[in-house]
């Protein structure tokens, strides 16, 4: 459609395959941990979850965890007893690395993602060719072989936990995991036994004994993210803990002992919290036997296009020299992670390899509404009939014992989410929202299943019948 000059192409770019993501489910529900790969994992009462808790206070339909390709959420499903992060009730909550969870009164649900992909190749991330750039890569490789403990500063959306991971995988500790803990995320009150565990009674709740993130980290590396946000009266416990490679968890009487690496990240200048009593002069000697500065993209403008462009490209799509342009002339206070989000959400809203300067400044509620409302183009790609063969698709035509089980399985799987979805589609008037309050399945994810299938739903619109 074409509103004011503005050009919105229908969304049938087919993206490239994103990393392999694995989430591990930990719970009363199921003796061994749960792996899922993509897909909605349901955690209730109710025998038809795929994780069943039989706890009076659990709801039949208590969770969910969706799995999409570019990312993890998790969902309470408006339940009486609520679902609780860090001590507070939420309704929804993206997990980007570990998050553990207490349904109802105290059945703890703890989930882990881990980003295969990624986490060999976080060096590729340090895109551009600026001096500041060649700098922190070769800071990152004369660290990461060393057993120091490393300081990284910088602004929100340098890169700060990119820079982490990569020297975790360059260190001789890279076999072993590295546990991300954010000071910033935890409630004060919960810290102490996020970090160093509890046993079974410490406290209101406790149903159980926790490791805590040392103990996790064990063997491997520990990133403390925002460390500027520690509360002072907590700085001693961990200071000992980095002192004495030791920890009592809360409610124990006897010290632990652990072996992890340390690195601490944070965007705040901890010499002006020294001097202002927020922050323990020795903790930070301690965390700062050498820092690593990542730069703010304001200092490397000449890696605005570099960058840029390889976003855009991981996406496959190209920007043209007027984007470019324009990129370059904006500020950018959010730094790296803004540039990317804005280029992935320019080259998602083109619908095709070129991308608009007036499509840099759609916000998400705007991308939303664009997609559901845009009228079909002669450019849509990769058009699929609006109607299912008569009889369907066949279960013992796709069950050929030619192909290994986990292979013919999956084959049948795609089989039958393609069908559900295009029979889904016609029948709830070619509407998502509707499509989505119809399956039950969030719009999110039902968006990210037609993108798997390469179903273009704006030309199932212009097919269906007048």
């Amino acid at each position: 459609m074409t509103d004011d000059g503005k050009t919105v192409t229908a969304l049938a770019l087919k993206l490239k395959a994103p990393p392999t993501r694995t989430v591990e489910v930990q719970s009363p529900g199921n003796p061994q941990v749960l792996k899922v790969r993509e897909g909605v994992v349901r955690i209730g009462r109710d025998a038809n979850n795929e994780v069943v808790i039989d706890d009076p206070f659990v709801s039949r339909n208590h969770l969910e965890i969706r799995v999409f390709p570019h990312g993890v959420e998790v969902a309470d499903l408006d339940t009486k007893n609520g679902t609780h992060f860090q001590g507070a009730r939420i309704r929804e909550l993206p997990v980007s690395s570990e998050a553990t969870l207490v349904l109802g009164k105290n059945i703890s649900v703890r989930i882990r993602v881990t980003d295969e992909t990624r986490e060999k190749s976080e060096l590729d991330e340090f895109v551009g060719a600026s001096p500041s750039v060649q700098k922190l890569r070769a800071a990152v490789q004369r660290v990461a072989p060393t057993t120091l403990t490393v300081l990284i500063e910088g602004e929100t959306g340098t890169g700060k936990e990119v820079v982490a991971r990569a020297i975790h995988q360059r260190s001789q500790r890279a076999a072993k995991p590295i546990v991300v803990f954010d000071c910033a995320a935890v409630s004060p009150t919960l810290i102490a036994s996020e970090l160093f565990g509890h046993t079974k009674g410490a406290y209101t709740g406790a149903t159980g004994s926790s490791e805590g993130a040392f103990r996790r980290a064990h063997g491997g590396t520990l990133f403390l993210d925002e460390i500027g946000e520690l509360p002072l009266d907590l700085q001693p416990a961990l200071l000992r803990a980095l002192e004495a490679r030791q920890v009592k968890p809360v409610g124990g009487e006897a010290y632990v002992p652990v072996d992890v690496r340390i690195i601490a990240a944070t965007n705040r200048a901890l010499e002006t919290e020294v001097e202002a009593g927020r922050f323990r002069k020795d903790l930070l000697f301690r965390l700062a036997v050498t820092r690593i500065k990542t730069p703010s993209l304001r200092s490397r403008v000449e890696d605005i296009a570099i960058l840029a462009k390889h976003f855009a490209a991981s996406l496959g799509a190209t920007l043209s020299p007027q984007v470019i342009a324009a990129l370059e002339g904006r500020e950018w206070p959010g730094n790296v992670r803004e540039l990317r989000n804005t280029v992935e959400r320019a080259v998602m809203l083109a619908g095709g390899p070129g991308v608009l300067v007036t499509q840099l400044d759609v916000d998400e509620d705007e991308f939303d509404e664009l997609e559901e409302n845009d009228e079909p183009t002669s450019t849509a790609m990769n058009a699929i009939p609006a109607t299912i063969p008569p009889g369907g698709l066949s279960v013992a035509a796709l069950a050929s014992t030619e192909l290994p089980f986990q292979d013919a399985k999956q084959l049948a799987v795609d089989a039958f989410e393609k069908e559900y979805l295009l029979k889904l589609f016609s029948e709830s008037n070619y509407n998502l929202s509707e499509a989505a309050r119809r399956s039950g399945v969030h719009r999110r994810y039902l968006r990210e299943l037609y993108k798997k299938h390469s179903i273009d739903l704006a030309s199932l619109r212009a097919s269906r019948p007048k």
